[in-house]
């Protein structure tokens, strides 16, 4: 009898390796439904950072028949800071997906200074945005050539006012090495906020127009959560003319923001600042009491 469970054990689960195998094929194989003849050549000379989702409508070509944007409708002025929120799944890190231009919107336009993005240029596109994820990529090099990575010539002094605007370039200093430490394989050597903050300084040094947030403290502890918090806020107030859209999991770490977007079901249902919200006693009042009761 137990011979007869292993063999069906092992029949299960080379059933399913074949069946990984096949969606791998099939995800390998898929035709790019980007066209890069459209997009060769064309800039905005003087990109200003306005961003505008205009009734977009967006499924995964995974999942054709299942909308994660439905008339999705956002205007982000240049300057502002615009915070993402809602559910799991309701479409917030596809926004920033749509803006890397990992993917085309299957109807409606998204604008970049009322251009479609699609007549566009892909690398411009990326130069423009500065984007800080969850789990930053570090690589196993020095920490100025984390901060410089792809970039060639930076001069040192860039690296030093993009580190102190991180709020990293005093840890920096108490290294034995100093900027010439190697952060190990994945960033290893240095803990979650250290990380962070020399991925925000890669994005400085960039002199970036769009700072794209992705939930970049809902991984840490609170203490360095209160440090990368306090170095984002600097970062995104010493620059008027930068715009910053933050998806953000934790509530507190948007209040200051100019514009707040409760979004549910791939559309934008309560907007406005943290005070307007809260005054309208709607959903999002309901989220952000939840979020307190449970800190």
């Amino acid at each position: 009898m137990d011979s007869l469970v292993i063999v069906a054990n092992l029949a299960k689960d080379f059933g399913s390796s074949i069946s990984a195998v096949k969606r791998f094929f099939a995800l390998f194989d898929r035709t790019p439904t980007i066209d890069n003849e459209s997009t060769l050549g064309k800039e905005l000379l003087d990109f200003r950072g306005e961003i505008e989702f205009n009734q977009v409508y967006f499924a995964y070509p995974t999942r054709p028949t299942s909308g994660i944007l439905n008339n999705f409708r956002l205007l982000v002025k240049p300057g502002q800071r615009v915070a993402l929120v809602g559910p799991s799944g309701c479409g917030k890190s596809t926004v920033i997906q749509l803006l890397e231009r990992f993917y085309d919107v299957n109807r409606g336009q998204l604008l970049f200074d009322g251009i479609d993005i699609r007549e566009l240029n892909i690398q411009w596109i990326r130069s423009q945005l500065g984007l800080v994820s969850q789990e930053p990529v570090l690589f196993d090099l020095t920490i100025a050539e984390n901060i410089t990575y792809n970039l060639k010539n930076v001069p040192f002094e860039d690296i030093i006012d993009a580190a102190t605007q991180a709020n990293i370039h005093d840890f920096i200093l108490r290294l034995p090495q100093g900027y010439e430490t190697k952060v190990g394989l994945t960033g290893s050597k240095m803990s979650g906020g250290e990380k962070q903050r020399i991925a925000i300084a890669r994005v400085l040094v960039r002199r970036t127009k769009v700072l794209l947030l992705d939930e970049v403290t809902s991984a840490m502890d609170s203490h360095n959560e209160h440090i990368v918090q306090q170095t984002l806020e600097r970062v995104q107030t010493s620059d008027a003319t930068r715009t910053s859209i933050i998806i953000a999991h934790r509530l507190s770490t948007i209040r200051s923001c100019d514009l707040i977007c409760l979004i549910d079901e791939g559309r934008i249902v309560e907007s406005g600042t943290h005070t307007e919200l809260i005054q309208k006693l709607g959903a999002y009042y309901h989220l952000f009491s939840q979020y307190a009761e449970q800190i």
